[in-house]
């Protein structure tokens, strides 16, 4: 009998640090409005930005390439500051929807491994893999990864988190050409 409860105690201690952790991810992501996170990425040189207001996401590499991309719903903006060029298009879905509120929910957690104070926690979605670092004790991603069929796409560590700062707000695009590859239906 004593086993029995040992290992059904055991059971739901980690099923409820599993739903705890992955309600603390998603809540840090939450928090993320009308905010600006220093990403530092392996493919990149300089250390870009990623910043959230609303349904907004602003992916600013201008230290890297003079570009910064804005995702709104299903569009994609790109500004290239070098040819002074906006190139919109359609997209189902970005690599960095899962920054948007509630678009972690279509993810299934199916792995969580803690090591201390930290959670590697694995999500699929479809073929699509998402590896979180999560530290526990100041309860935000520590880094992330968003892998398909293998094949590593987005791959980033999380430097530090400031007040929302996205130059692009400020600029006026009259005079930029704009090309529009949008699917028209």
């Amino acid at each position: 009998m004593m086993k029995k409860y040992s290992k059904l105690l055991f059971l739901v201690s980690i099923l409820y640090t599993q739903n705890t952790v992955s309600d603390d991810i998603i809540s840090f992501i939450e928090e993320l409005d009308n905010k600006t996170i220093i990403l530092s990425m392996e493919s990149l040189e300089n250390q870009t930005k990623l910043s959230i207001s609303g349904e907004q996401i602003y992916f600013d590499t201008f230290s890297e390439n003079k570009s910064i991309i804005l995702i709104e719903n299903n569009e994609v903006r790109t500004y290239d500051f070098n040819n002074q060029l906006i190139i919109i298009e359609s997209a189902d879905e970005t690599l960095l929807d899962v920054f948007n509120k509630g678009e972690l929910s279509r993810y299934n957690m199916t792995e969580i491994n803690n090591e201390e104070s930290i959670s590697l926690v694995t999500y699929t979605l479809g073929s699509k893999l998402l590896l979180i670092g999560f530290d526990n004790i100041s309860k935000q991603i520590l880094s992330l990864q968003i892998q398909d069929e293998g094949v590593s796409l987005f791959e980033t560590k999380i430097v530090d988190i400031i007040d929302f700062d996205v130059p692009l707000i400020s600029n006026n695009f009259d005079s930029w050409e704009v090309l529009d590859w949008r699917d028209v239906n």
